[in-house]
């Protein structure tokens, strides 16, 4: 997934970093180390420009101060949205949405179940993501709770409404099961790709609207040795990336894990240890 997230950025594109998308920045980095050396990152967590030659590795901890070390610009967030709409054509940035239905409609607020359960909320996402020439959204759970028949709420709007608005404007969804589409002159969501090792079938069962599947279904390029050496070694030794497919339990006792390895890290390097 992170590969096909970093095969998304272009060497001139902005790289628009959210506030809790690890799996998003670790992407930029490997694009950065890789194809797109001359991309910068908008961190929205401080509204910092970011531009570095050799990407630093991913953190927990220390996110706002390794981002400080190499910013170029800090702005406000009056300037972050004219940027947005100035440059809308070249920033590239990752969505992940609680829910999705066939049309890319998005929901990162509220959920109907038994009972209701709260979610994030939407933040910038119905601002931002119609702008986009490509909207891009990762779901590291493919499963018929994220990807639904009709959202219960929508925050980020997909391309069913069949207007001019939705003419020129992708909806690009990576998912740990393939790759998919929604443009503004489709039926709805079509599959563009497979991961290596998924089958139709685990696809279909797994979501819970029609999808358009090709005959010949193409399978996605798998990631390079240099690139997964690149993730694992260098940009996210602490596999900080796994926290998005965790939940409860699970996802305490790694982030209580990945939290002392990094302190450990820096208190063991030569590298002066931030005050927190």
């Amino acid at each position: 997934m992170i590969v096909c997230m970093a095969r998304e950025v272009g060497s001139k594109d902005i790289m628009a970093q959210g506030l809790t998308t690890p799996m998003a920045i670790i992407a930029y980095y490997l694009a950065k180390a890789t194809h797109a050396p001359e991309a910068s990152i908008m961190q929205l967590a401080g509204n910092i420009m970011v531009y570095f030659d050799e990407p630093p590795q991913a953190s927990i901890l220390y996110n706002e101060y390794r981002a400080m070390e190499h910013a170029v610009h800090i702005c406000g967030q009056n300037e972050v949205y004219e940027t947005i709409f100035k440059r809308a054509g070249s920033i590239v940035e990752f969505f992940r949405p609680g829910q999705i239905d066939k049309f890319g409609n998005t929901n990162n607020s509220i959920v109907k179940t038994e009972r209701t359960v709260r979610l994030p909320g939407g933040f910038g996402i119905p601002d931002a993501s119609p702008l986009y020439r490509k909207t891009l959204i990762y779901c590291p759970r493919h499963d018929r709770r994220v990807f639904v028949e009709k959202v219960d709420h929508i925050g980020g709007l997909g391309l069913n409404s069949g207007g001019a608005e939705s003419a020129g404007r992708e909806i690009r969804i990576i998912s740990e099961l393939g790759v998919f589409r929604v443009d503004g002159g489709s039926e709805g969501m079509r599959l563009m790709s497979l991961h290596p090792g998924v089958d139709v079938e685990s696809l279909v069962s797994n979501t819970g609207f029609e999808l358009s599947i090709p005959e010949n279904i193409p399978e996605t390029p798998p990631p390079t040795g240099l690139e997964l050496r690149l993730i694992r070694e260098k940009i996210d030794p602490l596999n900080i990336r796994r926290l998005e497919f965790l939940s409860g339990d699970d996802r305490l006792e790694a982030l209580k894990k990945m939290l002392d390895e990094e302190l450990q890290m820096w208190r063991s390097s030569r590298v002066k240890q931030p005050k927190i």
